[in-house]
C-alpha cells in the first residue's frame, strides 16, 4: 500500500510542473510599431506616434478585435536604418508580435523586409516611400499605406512643366528616399519631353550638418529651380544655409519629407521656406472622414495632425482590419487577409496590388505662408490636391 501511495504522488508530482508551465492565453492584442523618435525625423515621429494612439484608442472603444483590447507597443527606430532593423526585431523576438506598424524610414524598411519574410510578419508602413522596396525579395510582406516616390516625383514634374522652369538642379538626401524622389521626377519630365537640362545632382549625407560645399554646388550652376529632399533637422541647417548664401531668390520645390511646423523652430529655416519654396508634396487625405480625423486629433493633442499622421492612423486600422478578416492572430494568416483587404481610410480607399502597394491615393502639394494669427509665426497650406 506504501509503495503504491509513494507511486501516484511521485506521479502527481510530475503533472503538476506541467501545468504550472502551460502557455497562457495572451490577454491582449498586440501591434508592434517602429516610429523614429530620435534623430532627424523625432519632431514628425512624435506626432505620427500619436495618430496610431489615437487610432487604437478608438478601436479599444469600440470593442478592440477578436474580443480583446489592442496594445500598441512603440519602439525608437532612430532615424537610423540599422537602428530600425534591430527595434523590428525585438518587436517580434522579445514582444512576439505579428503585425507591425513600420518602419518609418526606407532604409529601415529595406533591412527589415528580408527579416520579416523569414519571420513570416507582416510590415505595414505608414511612410516609407522608396520605389525600390517593391522589387525586393520579400516585400509580398510588406504593405503601404503611403504612396511612392514615383508617383510624388510625377507631381513635382508637372509642376517643373506647368511654371516653365529649364534648368534644375537637385540636392537630395544620400539615399533610397532622396535619390529615389529625383530619380522619378527626372524621368517623369523626360516622359513629358521636357527641353530643359538637369544642371546639378548633389547627394548629401545627413550627419555632416554642414552643407555650405553642397549650396556652392547648387550655386554655381545657376539653376532656376531646386529640387530639395530632406528630412527634418537636415532640412533646418540646408534651409537657413541657403537664405545665408542669397539662395532664396531661386524657386525651391519641397517635398514630403520637409513638410511640417519641425522645420519653423529655427526662424532662418522658416523665412527661407516662406520665400523660396513654390511648391511641396505630401500624402493626405480630403473629404468628411479626413475632417472629422483632423478634428478628433487636434482635441486630443492640442494642434493639428502634419505629415503622415493621418497614413500612421489608416495603418493601425489596417492591421486590425486584417487582423478580424483573418480571424486568428498569426502573421501568415494577416498577411494573406492583406492581400484581400479593401475599405476607406482616412486618406481614402485602402487597398493592396500584388507587391503591397496601395492602388491609390492623393497628394496635397503645399507651401509655407506666414501665419496670420502670430506675428513671427510660419505654417504650411494647401495648394490643391491631385489624386493618384
Amino acid at each position: 500500500m506504501i509503495k503504491k501511495l509513494l507511486l501516484v504522488l511521485a506521479a502527481l508530482s510530475l503533472l503538476i510542473p506541467a501545468v504550472a508551465c502551460a502557455p497562457k492565453e495572451a490577454e491582449t492584442i498586440k501591434i508592434g510599431c517602429v516610429m523614429d523618435l530620435s534623430g532627424d525625423l523625432a519632431a514628425m515621429g512624435a506626432r505620427m506616434l500619436n495618430g496610431a494612439r489615437l487610432a487604437v484608442e478608438e478601436i479599444n472603444a469600440a470593442g478592440g478585435v477578436l474580443g480583446k483590447q489592442v496594445e500598441l507597443i512603440a519602439e525608437d527606430g532612430k532615424t537610423d536604418p540599422a537602428a530600425g532593423l534591430e527595434r523590428v526585431k525585438k518587436l517580434i523576438e522579445i514582444d512576439g508580435v505579428q503585425v507591425i506598424v513600420g518602419p518609418m524610414i526606407s532604409g529601415s524598411s529595406k533591412l527589415a523586409i528580408p527579416y520579416a519574410k523569414e519571420r513570416k510578419v507582416p510590415l505595414i508602413t505608414m511612410s516609407a516611400t522608396a520605389f525600390e522596396l517593391s522589387e525586393m525579395e520579400g516585400t509580398e510582406w510588406f504593405f503601404r499605406a503611403c504612396l511612392l516616390d514615383d508617383a510624388q516625383g510625377r507631381v513635382l514634374s508637372d509642376i517643373v512643366m506647368e511654371e516653365g522652369y529649364t534648368r534644375l538642379a537637385s540636392i537630395v538626401l544620400d539615399n533610397l528616399y532622396g535619390k529615389g524622389v529625383e530619380n522619378a521626377l527626372v524621368e517623369g519630365l523626360q516622359e513629358a519631353g521636357w527641353q530643359g537640362e538637369h544642371v546639378v545632382s548633389v547627394h548629401y549625407d545627413e550627419a555632416r550638418k554642414d552643407y555650405r560645399t553642397e549650396l556652392q554646388q547648387i550655386k554655381g550652376s545657376n539653376p532656376d529651380a531646386v529640387l530639395i529632399v530632406s528630412y527634418c533637422d537636415d532640412g533646418i541647417i540646408v534651409f537657413k544655409q541657403a537664405l545665408e548664401m542669397g539662395l532664396d531668390n531661386i524657386a525651391w520645390l519641397g517635398c514630403d519629407g520637409n513638410y511640417g511646423s519641425g522645420l519653423f523652430k529655427e526662424p532662418k529655416s522658416a523665412e527661407f521656406m516662406e520665400k523660396a519654396i513654390v511648391a511641396g508634396t505630401r500624402t493626405v487625405g480630403s473629404g468628411a472622414a479626413y475632417e472629422q480625423f483632423v478634428a478628433k486629433y487636434t482635441a486630443k493633442f492640442g494642434e493639428a495632425p502634419e505629415i503622415y499622421c493621418d497614413t500612421t492612423y489608416d495603418a493601425v486600422w489596417t492591421a486590425v482590419k486584417a487582423i478580424e478578416k483573418a480571424g486568428v492572430y498569426d502573421g501568415e494568416a494577416i498577411r494573406a487577409a492583406l492581400t484581400k483587404l479593401e475599405f476607406e481610410g482616412v486618406t481614402g480607399p485602402i487597398a493592396f496590388d500584388e507587391v503591397g502597394d496601395r492602388t491609390s491615393g492623393t497628394f496635397e502639394i503645399w507651401e509655407v505662408v506666414k501665419d496670420a494669427a502670430t506675428e513671427t509665426g510660419y505654417k504650411n497650406a494647401r495648394i490643391k490636391v491631385v489624386s493618384k
